[in-house]
């Protein structure tokens, strides 16, 4: 599989919409300018690794998601949790 800067940049310019943000608020809450935010949602640049954390963190996304646009089955995950909760719900009602 390879890295597509220019779905990297659709996903990074959906994920700044879907906030409300600019790209001028975005570039400034990311301490970067405002020609970087540009060509990074234009596909025309990249980030360092440091900024593609920073970016997960901000939008509460995986790296995964930014770079590759595959997404976490969080329902499946939630599923896992309740099950493994009533689980220890059942063990801790035996003791």
């Amino acid at each position: 599989m390879d890295f597509n800067t220019e779905q990297y940049g659709k996903r990074l310019r959906e994920l700044r919409q879907l906030r409300g943000l600019t790209q001028e608020e975005l570039a400034e809450a990311l301490n970067i300018s405002l020609d970087h935010m540009r060509k990074m949602e234009k596909g025309k640049r990249t980030c360092s690794i440091d900024l593609l954390v920073e970016i997960a963190a901000f939008f509460y996304v995986s790296t995964d998601y930014l770079l590759t646009g595959k997404t976490v089955n969080r329902a499946a995950d939630r599923t896992k949790i309740l099950t493994i909760i009533a689980d220890l719900s059942e063990i801790a009602k035996s003791l």
